[in-house]
């Protein structure tokens, strides 16, 4: 993971094992990594960019008979995008943990690990209608993440990590927070491996995003398998999918049908 640790060996073997711990012996799950990234995904235009990669990554697995998806991130970079584009499930980890954990409490917070996903994150609670189940006050806040911290946490090595984001979500418990939302794909591993699921002597449960996303992504295939659940198909449907022939020529003419090695 340039920039960033050089332990993604690692990350890909505990998340590997994460998401069939989560899934079970009988759905296959592929973690997709991008071959490169804008990696200042925060920047509106940047994380644009890379969204288009996930996205047409997405596509490219669907194609090869990928039943659902989920994309990578807790700010759900791509979210709307992807389900439109693709005919599969297309899950968000923020989406679904933030709905989730509407069913478990009262009031909700978000503990992120960059302060420029702060506001975007701020902006996917207003559209998907979840402000009135979030805090009133800083419902997102950056906690004292680092890729060290969190790779010794793997490790078995100290637990830095769980300490600074115990401190930061009990800043939201007093500011009127029952959940708290783990916000960072990586963090499963590390939660089980220390048994961490709640904020000790408070009651509050700690909502793990990957496993929302893919457990959400399995229902939506399941009920699309079962009953024949879809998304809308209405004219005034924010996810209706265009013509595929259209996109294809899209992708096509941007040089991104055939991006090598790619997947999602």
């Amino acid at each position: 993971m340039p920039d960033r640790t050089p332990r993604g060996d690692l990350l890909d073997e505990t998340l590997q094992a994460y998401t069939r711990h989560v899934m079970g012996p009988d759905v296959s799950v592929t973690i997709g990594w991008l071959e490169k990234t804008t990696s200042l995904l925060s920047s509106l235009y940047l994380g644009t960019i890379n969204d288009v990669y996930v996205i047409n990554d997405i596509l490219k697995m669907e194609e090869q008979g990928i039943d659902g998806a989920i994309v990578g991130g807790h700010w759900d970079p791509g979210l709307y995008a992807a389900r439109e584009a693709a005919s599969i499930p297309v899950a968000g980890p923020g989406e679904s943990a933030m709905m989730l954990a509407a069913t478990l409490g009262r009031r909700f917070a978000m503990l992120t690990v960059h302060e420029g996903y702060v506001p975007i994150i701020e902006h996917n609670i207003r559209t998907y209608g979840l402000q009135d189940k979030a805090i009133a006050t800083r419902p997102v806040r950056k906690f004292g993440m680092t890729y060290d911290n969190f790779v010794r946490c793997l490790e078995g090595k100290d637990d830095e990590f769980l300490v600074e984001f115990e401190k930061t979500a009990r800043e939201c418990i007093a500011d009127g927070a029952d959940v708290i939302i783990a916000g960072g794909q990586l963090f499963g591993p590390a939660f089980v491996k220390h048994n961490f699921n709640s904020i000790a002597n408070t009651g509050v449960p700690v909502i793990e995003t990957t496993a929302c996303g893919l457990k959400f992504a399995q229902t939506l295939v399941s009920l699309k398998r079962s009953i024949g659940l879809a998304k809308s198909q209405h004219i005034h449907s924010p996810f209706r999918t265009p013509p595929r022939d259209v996109v294809n020529s899209v992708r096509n003419s941007y040089g991104i049908l055939q991006s090598e090695n790619s997947h999602a």
